[in-house]
C-alpha cells in the first residue's frame, strides 16, 4: 500500500477487541480479517500491559506515518470508503486525537475506550458462512467467565462503549445473556452505549424485559444478521433460523428504534451467490423496518468451506460464472440511498459504473463523429 499521509485511522488508538482467537483471548485493535496482528492474549498479561505493548505501538506507528502497512486494504470497508474511523487527518476533531497525531504518540496515557467481544462462539444458529454446526460453550465455561472478570476489572472502568458480539450471538450464548442480566452501570461509570450484534432470533420482548432497565437505556446500537432478503434464501444462509420469527422481532427491534433507547440500527447480508441478486430488495428491507443502515460485505472463508465451495460461492470474485451479472446488480440505483453501504464490495460498484460511465462516453463520442 503506498503511503496515505493525509488520512488517520482512529480504531488502533480506540479499539480492544478480545477474541476466540490465538488460544482465546488474543486481542487485535481492528476487526482481526482487516488487520490480522494479534498484540496479546488477555488471558495471558494485564488489558495495560496489552493496550501499550510493543505489537500494538508498532501499529499506531504505521497509521501515523501513512503506511498503514499492517491495514488489509481490500478488505478493510473503512479505507476503501474513507469512512467511519478512517477520514483526513485535518478533520480530526476529537482532542484527544488531535494530541496523538501531533505528539505522533504510539503509547497511549489513557486506557481502550472501545470494548468489543467475541471471544465466545456461542450461538443458536449455525449459518455455513460462519460454522458447521451448533456451538454453545459450556465446556469453554471457565476460561469465557475468566476473560469476562477480567474486562469488567481492568476495562470497563474507562470504557465508552462495549460490543457484545461479533463471534457468535449475544442471546444465544447463556455467557453473554447473563452478563447482560446482571450488569450494573455503577462498575462502568464512563459507558455511554452498548451494541449489540446479533441474528435477530432470540430478541424478543420477554428476553428484553430480564435486562435491568439502567442496561437497556444504554443499548444504544444494534447490528442484526441476516443475509438474506426471502424465506427460501433464509432457510439456507442462517440455518435453525424461522424467517417469519425474524420478521416479528425486527418489528420489535423497530419499536425500540422508534421509541427508545436504541438509536442506531444495521442490518448485514454477506454476499454470495444465492443472496446477490436480492440486494436491492435487501434496502428495502431495511426502509420497510425504518431502520438506520444497511450493510453488505464480501464472503470470507473461516474455514467453513472447501476451496471449491467457496470459489462456488464468491461471486465477487473475478472469474465466478456470475460475476458480469454480480456488477450488473450494483449499477441499481438504489445504492445509492443514504442507508445503504456498500462496505468492502464498494470498489466493485465503483467498477460496475465506471463501466457505465464509459459505455455512455463511448456511445456520446461515436454519435459526435457520425
Amino acid at each position: 500500500m503506498r503511503p496515505r499521509h493525509n488520512i488517520f485511522c482512529s480504531k488502533p488508538f480506540e479499539w480492544f477487541e478480545i477474541t476466540q482467537l490465538n488460544d482465546r483471548g488474543g486481542v487485535y485493535l481492528c476487526c482481526p480479517s482487516w488487520l490480522d496482528t494479534c498484540i496479546g492474549n488477555i488471558r495471558h498479561a494485564s488489558v495495560d500491559e496489552i493496550w501499550n505493548g510493543e505489537k500494538a505501538r508498532n501499529i499506531r506507528a504505521s497509521i501515523l506515518d501513512g503506511s498503514f502497512q499492517y491495514c488489509d486494504f481490500k478488505n478493510c470497508a473503512f479505507l476503501q470508503t474513507r469512512s467511519g474511523p478512517v477520514q483526513n487527518i485535518k478533520a480530526v476533531a476529537d482532542p484527544k486525537l488531535q494530541d496523538v497525531i501531533r505528539k505522533k504518540l504510539t503509547r497511549l496515557p489513557y486506557g481502550p475506550e472501545k470494548i468489543i467481544c467475541t471471544y465466545d462462539q456461542s450461538c443458536n444458529l449455525s449459518c455455513p458462512t460462519c460454522r458447521n454446526g451448533i456451538i454453545v460453550e459450556t465446556g469453554s465455561r471457565d476460561e469465557i467467565l475468566a476473560i469476562e472478570e477480567k474486562i469488567r476489572k481492568q476495562a470497563l472502568g474507562q470504557a465508552e462503549m462495549l460490543y457484545i458480539t461479533g463471534s457468535g450471538d449475544p442471546f444465544g450464548s447463556p455467557f453473554f445473556r447473563k452478563w447482560l442480566q446482571s450488569m450494573g452501570k455503577q462498575e462502568m461509570p464512563n459507558l455511554k452505549e452498548i451494541c449489540l450484534h446479533t441474528n435477530g432470533m432470540l430478541w424478543t420482548p420477554r428476553l428484553w424485559d430480564t435486562i435491568p432497565e439502567d442496561i437497556q437505556s444504554l443499548v444504544a446500537a444494534a447490528e442484526i444478521s441476516i443475509d438474506a432478503a426471502t424465506k427460501e434464501v433464509y432457510a439456507i444462509n442462517r440455518r435453525g433460523g424461522d424467517f417469519n420469527r425474524l420478521l416479528d422481532n425486527l418489528a420489535f427491534i423497530s419499536s425500540l428504534r422508534q421509541n427508545g433507547p436504541i438509536k442506531s440500527v444495521k442490518i448485514s447480508m454477506v454476499v454470495q451467490e444465492n443472496n446477490y441478486r436480492s440486494m436491492p430488495d435487501f434496502v428495502q428491507m431495511g426502509r420497510r423496518f425504518r431502520f438506520d443502515h444497511v450493510y453488505f460485505g464480501r464472503l470470507l472463508n473461516w474455514g467453513t468451506f472447501t476451496e471449491a465451495e467457496f470459489k462456488k460461492r464468491a461471486v465477487h470474485m473475478t472469474g465466478h460464472p456470475e460475476n458480469k451479472a454480480f456488477l450488473a446488480v450494483l449499477k441499481a440505483d438504489v445504492f445509492n440511498d443514504p442507508i445503504a453501504d456498500l462496505g468492502n464490495l464498494t470498489r466493485f460498484r465503483n467498477q460496475a459504473t465506471m463501466g457505465r460511465v464509459s459505455n455512455r462516453f463511448r456511445n456520446l463520442l461515436g454519435s459526435l463523429l457520425q
